[in-house]
Parts: structure tokens; sequence; C-alpha cells
């Protein structure tokens, strides 16, 4: 029988309650670490002033979808849909007060429904407040079911 005069580390004073707190710290971290790149905010690639497109980009929408968007106060659209220029008095489903533009496709306008497939869409926005910015010009396709 060996004598090991060091004796079990594990029980020296300290050395347990040390590594459970730096067990704790390292857990922490990875925890915190995780939490916040997790679901965070990808940063966006629309032009100042395009708040929010529907659909959004490579999305899947049905037919009967609300197609538009949503802009800062300002602005004044022209939305084209597969290469229809939807009249200014049909992009009646949102909001104007708030920016919203949308279309909502049926009988008595302009496309009753959006066709199966790939849809692009573009909207073409004139500052009306600010006149020394940009003019937005920006194009987004999704897939209609």
């Amino acid at each position: 029988m060996t004598d090991n005069p060091g004796g079990n580390w594990s029980l020296k004073k300290g050395v347990a309650s040390s590594l459970t707190i730096l067990v704790f710290f390292a857990l922490v971290l990875v925890i915190w670490i995780a939490s916040s790149t997790r679901g965070a905010p990808q940063p966006s690639t629309l032009p100042t002033g395009l708040l929010a497109l529907i659909p959004q980009e490579g999305a899947q929408a049905p037919k009967q979808t609300l197609v538009g968007v949503s802009l800062s106060p300002g602005w004044e659209p022209t939305v084209i849909i597969d290469g229809v220029a939807i009249p200014d008095n049909q992009l009646s489903a949102g909001t104007r007060q708030l920016g919203e533009f949308f279309f909502s496709p049926g009988e008595d306008m302009v496309m009753p429904q959006l066709r199966r497939g790939l849809i692009c869409a573009k909207v073409i926005a004139i500052p009306i407040i600010d006149i020394e910015v940009d003019n937005i010009n920006h194009e987004w396709c999704w897939t209609s079911f």
C-alpha cells in the first residue's frame, strides 16, 4: 500500500468549491452567449424609408395574399406586380396614414388573383416631404401557391 502524502486533491480545502464556481461561471457564459446570438435581428437590407415588404422576400404565400409595402411617412409609392402597375386607388388594403400601401387581389381589381409560382413585385417611391433623399426603387420575389 502506497501512502500518498499529498492526500486526495479534491478534498483539499477550497479546491472543490473553486472548481464548482469555475464550472458555474463557464455555464453562465455559454448560456449568455447562446441567448444573445440566437434570434438576433438581421441587418436590414431595405432602402431607407422602406420599412417592410408584404409578403416577405422569399416567402410562400397564397394567391389571394396582400401585396405591398410599409413606408416611413412622406413617401408616394407605385407598386408593380408581375409587370402590372397597380392603380393608386387599389392600394387601399392598408392604412395609408401609417404608410401601408397594400393591394388585395379580387373581383373588380386589376388582378383578380395572383398566379401560382414565382411572383416578383417592385416598389418605386418618391419622397413628398424630404426632397434630399433618393427615390426608393426595390424589387422582391416570393412563391405563390
